[in-house]
């Protein structure tokens, strides 16, 4: 998107300060950090929510975000760090491309990024807990990595078709979702 910041820093366009770059990944020093050494890691596809990228993607992906984590541990030794992701506009999400900030953290730092928990009755969480049970039950396989293009039978073709059907109907709920 030529609008969007990270995609106008991975092609050289935005300046930020580079921690680390590879073929799919792009990490920056966060320019208004939480806290020193606040590191910004985001996939160099443009993706805007998190559900929109492949599963062999989010292995690469969270395999960088381990590194760097140790990274900000053995490099300005933080004692702790959180892990976040703002997934849409209601989460804290202010640009439309998949991020994931790592914060280091030291005890007593002061950082508020604590919440109050909800109390929610027995009656409310049997209802949530059999929704999410629900729509678990539609994950299906995971993708290990990218399918290879081949000469499908008459079996094939059928099947596909209906994964189709039920990653189409996935996908539309996912797309509802979209900030």
């Amino acid at each position: 998107m030529a609008t969007c910041i990270f995609c106008n820093a991975v092609k050289g366009e935005t300046k930020f300060r580079k921690i680390y770059e590879d073929a799919e990944v792009f990490a920056v020093a966060h320019p208004r950090g939480a806290a020193p050494g606040h590191i910004l890691v985001f996939p160099k596809k443009h993706y805007q929510i998190f559900e929109q990228i492949p599963d062999y993607e989010i292995t690469h992906l969270f395999s960088v975000v381990n590194k760097l984590s140790i990274a900000v541990f053995e490099g300005i030794k933080a004692e702790g760090t959180n892990i976040i992701i703002q997934n849409g506009v209601a989460a804290g999400q202010e640009i439309p491309h998949v991020c994931i900030h790592i914060i280091p953290r030291k005890q007593d730092d002061e950082l508020p990024l604590q919440w109050k928990p909800k109390r929610l009755t027995e009656e409310q969480m049997s209802a949530v807990e059999l929704k999410l049970k629900g729509a678990a039950s539609e994950i299906g396989a995971f993708e290990t990595e990218k399918k290879k293009e081949h000469v499908k039978t008459e079996k094939e073709e059928t099947k596909i078709l209906k994964a189709e059907k039920e990653k189409e109907n996935y996908m539309i709920r996912q797309l509802e979702r979209i900030p």
